[in-house]
């Protein structure tokens, strides 16, 4: 999918010092890609919906809620692992400069394409985006109504400012955070040891 499909290209502000939130694992595994104190996926496995070969993309929500919903309370998920959870953390950061993103958010209703599972079509669009100097996308939650999604790309990360990082699971008392409890419980999911 080109931006050319697209009937306009708006573009949206990431301003100072608007936070985002993200669910990443709490350690480093010899393949995560570290940037700061964000810990990323190896750009190579094309997982994501705006992944690109090669660059590093961060994945964050607009809430904390968010963040839990699209990368763990997932619709298609019917459990999840205690064990998992123990290993991840919810960070928080700001953005530090301006970063111009590519605004997906009006088309989501004419282009569902934009929220399928049909990534490849959407990592062509984040290549372009990226070929047009853009520092990543901004996009409708595809797992939570009304949310909104970031994705930012390579160099761009670096300019989001680390805030703060709680872990999922209290270590001493095995008690769920606050806002994985209530994704959890809204989203139905079992949880497994």
């Amino acid at each position: 999918m080109k931006l050319s499909d697209l009937e306009y290209i708006p573009h949206a502000d990431l301003l100072a010092p608007e936070a985002l939130f993200r669910v990443q694992i709490t350690r480093a595994l010899p393949t995560t890609v570290r940037i700061g104190r964000l810990l990323l996926p190896p750009s190579t496995l094309m997982n994501g919906r705006f992944d690109l070969n090669g660059v590093p993309v961060g994945y964050f929500g607009e809430a904390p809620e968010t963040a839990a919903y699209e990368s763990l309370c997932r619709r298609e998920v019917r459990s999840i692992s205690l064990e998992m959870l123990k290993k991840r953390s919810l960070i928080c950061v700001q953005a530090q400069e301006k970063l111009r993103l590519v605004d997906l958010r009006p088309h989501a209703r004419a282009w569902p394409v934009l929220q399928s599972l049909r990534i490849g079509h959407t990592q062509e669009l984040a290549w372009e985006a990226l070929m047009q100097g853009f520092a990543g996308v901004v996009y409708r939650s595809a797992q939570q109504l009304g949310m909104d999604c970031f994705a930012i790309f390579g160099d761009a990360l670096r300019s989001l400012k680390f805030v703060w990082s709680e872990r999922l699971v209290e270590r001493s008392t095995e008690c769920l955070h606050v806002t994985l409890a209530e994704t959890v419980c809204r989203s139905r999911l079992v949880l497994a040891p």
